[in-house]
């Protein structure tokens, strides 16, 4: 009877276990920032130039990464996607060096460059100390090669040394034809990637078991996953199950009936590139219209699956920053607010911050170590703010990360989003404009009359009128993130006395996976069963 008592004593024990792996459910309401590992932070002892043209390792460790947590946690970002992790091509190519992490060699290894296996793993741990979570960037289309019609595998690729582990050569030439996209072979005759068979069993089996390895052993709470449109759609499904945790991948095309075919029959949750291209022409230039924008909402909703777990971003490393082509400081914020604003997941690429400009690979690709990681900057304190009121928004309403928004331009030069509790006003009149009047109506808001409203952004406050609706000022195009005062939480000097609905402790949406800790209570579990 005592040996009973003492094994179900323990019992509540596990229950206050931690808990990490994110779901669906709690990737909702992350916020990730992006960083190239090799790019981001390295160790004192490395003092070599970095230019981003040469396309060389730079140095961009994950211990070197662990070090800077607090830059990014500063900011109010919870979750890390770091790139690539697994062992690459080595030695020059006419293209660089495979610093990105994309050149895959040895799914295997480890890439050495960026540190050991317990580097990696206390990374994650470092991140999990913190209420953070990490992700970490796969790539299962292809390997990389330094040949085309005469390549050759060898033991140097690990699982994939034989000829019918690999789709026969061809290059895309045609990317309406989506047998040869999935079948034919991306790169050029510099580093080609050698597509994969994953219609061969033999593949598909090792790269199911290898995620959920990777996974598992690493602990890692979310995966990224390049090229997806380069595999078949029902590759997909037992791949994301074996990994057990929630994916973002990215299918790089603006047409929404074709992306969102993936999360309908693939299990996975776009990278939003069909809201993409819309937000970066409604923001490029002062006086550009929003009816491309608000249609794609629309084409958005009527396509996908769920809207909101779409990856929203405005830079990453595929695609030139917005601060290549847009100068103007109100434009430029005004896009990147507009993605914690909307239904989604927001994403952010290290250096937007700073104010990094780089236009395509490589030059998109800094290193970040010349920005002093500047905890004082205006875009610092920008994408603070915006963490902060979105949580602030989850806290405030238990749907607010799974409720649709509604959009609407109450001028020419002005975007409404309504997704309550925030209303979110965006300008594309650009810094010199004239400040301009903008009506919140009550019925976009559901104010009462007399609420007390602040900007997010600038802390100023507002009240509405005996109707619920707002009159707010736009000055020089800057946006404005507005939410009841009684909501706000710690913003603009508030205090929050209430947990949040989605916090990290609540545990809600998360599955218990945490490595140690699962398979310690899966023993605790069989001695329990053996002791009653």
């Amino acid at each position: 009877m005592l040996v009973h008592q003492a094994a179900l004593a323990l019992i509540p024990l596990f229950a206050l276990l931690p808990v990490y792996a994110l779901d669906a459910d709690a990737m909702r309401s992350r916020s990730v920032y992006q960083v190239i590992v090799d790019r981001f932070a390295r160790n004192s002892s490395s003092t070599g130039d970095c230019n981003a043209a040469d396309r060389k390792y730079c140095g961009g460790t994950w211990s070197a990464l662990v070090d800077k947590l607090d830059y990014i946690q500063g900011m109010g970002f919870d979750t890390v996607w770091i790139s690539p992790v697994v062992e690459n091509i080595g030695g020059t190519t006419s293209e660089g060096e495979a610093y990105h992490g994309y050149w895959t060699l040895d799914p295997d290894s480890l890439n050495s460059n960026f540190g050991s296996a317990e580097d990696l793993k206390t990374l994650s741990s470092s991140l999990h100390a913190r209420g953070m979570y990490l992700q970490v960037d796969v790539v299962v289309n292809h390997v990389a090669a330094t040949a085309t019609s005469n390549f050759q595998p060898s033991a140097a690729y690990g699982p994939f040394s034989a000829s019918e582990d690999y789709h026969p050569f061809c290059f895309i030439t045609d990317y309406n034809n989506q047998t040869m996209v999935e079948q034919c072979w991306l790169g050029d005759d510099t580093v080609a990637l050698a597509d994969l068979n994953t219609e061969n069993d033999s593949v598909v089996s090792y790269w199911n078991k290898w995620i959920k390895d990777l996974v598992s052993n690493y602990t890692i709470d979310a995966i990224r996953i390049d090229t997806v449109k380069h595999v078949r759609h029902s590759f997909w499904p037992d791949f994301v199950n074996a990994a057990g945790v929630f994916n973002q991948g990215e299918v790089l095309l603006g047409d929404a009936p074709y992306v969102a075919s993936y999360q309908k029959n693939a299990s996975i949750n776009p990278f939003n590139y069909p809201m993409y291209y819309p937000l970066v022409r409604a923001f490029n230039g002062t006086g550009q219209s929003f009816s491309e924008f608000i249609s794609m909402v629309s084409d958005i909703n009527g396509n996908f699956t769920d809207p909101t777990l779409l990856g929203n971003f405005l830079d990453n490393h595929d695609n030139a920053r917005f601060e290549s082509f847009v100068t103007d400081a109100s434009l430029i914020k005004n896009a990147h607010a507009v993605i914690f604003a909307i239904d989604g997941i927001p994403y952010v690429y290290y250096g937007s911050e700073a104010g990094f400009n780089g236009g395509n690979d490589p030059e998109n690709r800094e290193p970040m170590w010349t920005s002093n990681y500047d905890t004082n900057s205006d875009m610092y304190k920008f994408f603070t703010a915006l963490n902060a009121v979105r949580s602030a928004a989850g806290n405030a309403s238990s749907t607010f990360y799974t409720d649709k928004m509604t959009v609407s331009t109450p001028s020419e030069s002005t975007l409404l989003v309504a997704k309550k509790p925030l209303m979110s006003v965006f300008s594309n009149s650009g810094s010199s404009a004239s400040n301009t009047s903008v009506s919140v109506d009550s019925s976009s808001s559901g104010w009462a009359a007399s609420t007390n409203v602040i900007d997010a952004l600038t802390c100023e406050s507002f009240t509405t009128d005996g109707s619920g609706n707002l009159a707010v000022t736009i000055y020089k195009g800057e946006p404005r993130v507005l939410i009841e005062d009684s909501q706000k939480g710690s913003l603009c000097g508030g205090s929050s006395s209430s947990p949040s609905t989605s916090s990290n402790e609540s545990g809600a949406g998360m599955t218990t996976k945490v490595g140690g800790w699962v398979a310690l209570a899966g023993v605790f579990v069989a001695g329990l069963q053996i002791l009653l």
